[in-house]
């Protein structure tokens, strides 16, 4: 496979004040018509819903990775449960960036408001009545979201009310250095409470699947459309592992031989059924929009400490690292 091209994305970036997330529901996803329907619908009717229904794009909505395997306990100290606050029910997954800001996708929290949610942390196993919660300030839904178009700039962040305490299951994930490239074939690592399999069972305990990362041509080719250069795919050629519903907003990590994570995509969308050969799921890169994350938690009211390949960028004190 070819390398990864990566430039500046055509992206809308705000200097002063981030977009908070809007009053408007993400779009339901979208499944093919079958061969019977097709026929049943007459052959105009039905090329017309197929042109339409090949590009529309099955997010990964709210409800575990398929075919992965428990995470060690400390594992993933920087991954956090976003959840629907009346209920408990988790929704998507996120990132501890520091001690005041959570990294997320933005359908995750568009249409949303800070009080309907809040956060589970410290912990690998979901629970309704968790004590350990983060509310949540105010939403900032990157700019130039736009689900319609393949779900570019799929990225938000989210301010904390509480400042986070740093422990040995409590830490912030690295970032990598802006516009930084990851090349084709890469191992990488897929963390998240999603479902295990389209319409299947959702398990409390924190999984985890080891992955591969697509060259932006084999992605393109293998999806039949054309990406973002701000977007990252990862799957394996033969299907069967990936991200499915619930995993939303969760990481996909890439570690060194020195064993540190860097988190590289923030999981976007798949098609369905999940980890359907031969399309790899699509994640947000997040080394597109490093310069937004730093802008955005830089320009607020608490501009805590980020931590971005081998620098803590921001405010002293840095966080409490292993």
């Amino acid at each position: 496979m070819g390398g990864r091209k990566h430039g500046q994305p055509n992206v809308r970036v705000p200097t002063k004040n981030p977009q908070r997330a809007p009053p408007i529901n993400a779009p339901a996803p979208l499944a093919m018509p079958s061969q019977t329907e097709q026929a049943a619908m007459g052959s105009s009717t039905a090329l017309l819903l197929l042109l339409a229904t090949t590009f529309a794009l099955a997010i990964a909505d709210p409800g575990k990775i398929v075919n992965g395997t428990a995470a060690s306990p400390g594992e993933f100290p920087f991954m956090v449960s976003l959840r629907r606050a009346k209920s408990g029910h988790h929704s998507c997954g996120a990132t501890l960036l520091n001690s005041h800001w959570v990294l997320t996708a933005g359908h995750c929290v568009r249409g949303s408001s800070p009080e309907q949610l809040n956060l589970q942390y410290g912990s690998q196993i979901l629970e309704r009545n968790a004590t350990q919660l983060l509310r949540i300030a105010g939403i900032f839904l990157h700019p130039g979201y736009e689900p319609q178009d393949k779900y570019a700039n799929d990225i938000a962040l989210l301010q904390l009310e509480d400042r986070v305490t740093f422990g040995p299951h409590v830490q912030p994930v690295r970032l990598p250095e802006p516009r930084q490239t990851t090349p084709g074939n890469v191992s990488v690592i897929l963390a998240g409470w999603g479902l295990n399999k389209t319409g299947g069972s959702v398990q409390e305990q924190l999984q985890k699947v080891q992955l591969q990362v697509f060259s932006d041509e084999e992605c393109s080719e293998r999806h039949q459309i054309q990406l973002h250069d701000s977007q990252i795919c990862a799957g394996l050629p033969e299907g069967g592992k990936g991200q499915c519903s619930g995993d939303s907003g969760g990481p996909l990590i890439l570690t060194s031989s020195s064993s540190d994570s860097t988190q590289i995509g923030i999981v976007s969308w798949s098609k369905k059924p999940c980890a359907r050969p031969p399309y790899p799921g699509v994640f947000t890169e997040v080394s597109a929009y490093v310069d937004w994350i730093v802008e955005t938690v830089g320009s607020s009211s608490q501009p805590s400490p980020l931590w971005i390949g081998q620098l803590i960028v921001g405010r002293s004190p840095p966080p409490k690292l292993n």
